[in-house]
């Protein structure tokens, strides 16, 4: 919600207070999402991805963003690494899991 000239400095204020907190990291990338900064934005999902595993959200959001920035075998890779985790949590994650339609 902050201006775009504050956004730099709020999450950097933000990762001093939460270093390895996969919600800030993941806020950090959608900011380089964003700002097309596709490489440093790939960065950062992929850490949030790995700081928890669990969190289905960050998967999709990772997944989302490899749809339209990058290659098939990186959105494959991607997808295969999510399956095999089995994230069980997420605020929108959990309600589109437990659907009776996405049960397959």
């Amino acid at each position: 919600m902050a201006t775009r000239s504050q956004r730099k400095t709020n999450s950097m204020d933000a990762m001093k207070k939460c270093f390895r907190d996969p919600h800030v990291t993941a806020a950090v990338a959608k900011l380089f999402w964003q700002e097309k900064k596709v490489e440093k934005a790939r960065a950062w999902l992929k850490r949030a991805v790995t700081l928890n595993q669990d969190i289905g959200d960050h998967w999709a959001l990772y997944y989302k963003f490899e749809l339209q920035h990058g290659t098939k075998v990186r959105q494959k890779a991607i997808l295969a690494k999510c399956v095999a985790r089995e994230p069980k949590r997420g605020e929108k994650w959990q309600a589109i899991s437990k659907a009776v339609e996405n049960a397959h």
